[in-house]
């Protein structure tokens, strides 16, 4: 009995993330001005262990199964909404870091044609990766409300 409870929390939860997603990728994704990513063998690494530990089995009955594909979907729909740079801060998955929080800002190298944007924030450190193509678009979008942007040196702007 406290299982079937328990299942059908998790569902009920599942299912309020996948609203929560679809809100944001109806609303916030119009507002993103320069779009970056996640660390993506993070989301890789969550991806795998949910697909070990919430496989589809032929033994799990209905709302086993019904939780089980809840949760993925969530998960893989979570890949929809946007990051990056917008008026209201560096937007992560489920929150914004305001501008009025940031710190301090750096952008240097990271693997052949990828840019890393460390934001610091109340104690905290928020990265975001962008392609290295967008570095003019990205700098004038940041100055527009932090004006203080560290570069790496072997980054140019012309």
């Amino acid at each position: 009995m406290m299982t079937l409870i328990l299942n059908y929390a998790l569902c009920i939860l599942a299912l309020l993330a996948l609203g929560g997603e679809t809100y944001l990728i109806a609303r916030r994704n119009r507002t993103i001005q320069v779009k970056g990513k996640d660390d993506y063998f993070t989301l890789c690494l969550v991806m795998l262990f949910a697909m070990l530990f919430l496989r589809p089995s032929t033994e799990a009955g209905l709302v086993e199964s019904l939780r089980n594909t809840l949760i993925l979907m969530a998960l893989f729909f979570s890949i929809g909404v946007k990051r990056g740079i917008s008026k209201r801060g560096i937007e992560k998955l489920g929150f914004v870091v305001p501008w009025e929080q940031i710190t301090g800002i750096q952008i240097a190298s990271y693997q052949m044609n990828k840019l890393v944007l460390l934001c610091s924030a109340n104690k905290r450190s928020y990265k975001l990766f962008f392609p290295k193509y967008r570095l003019k678009e990205l700098v004038y979008e940041i100055q527009k409300y932090y004006p203080r942007v560290m570069l790496e040196e072997s980054l140019k702007i012309s």
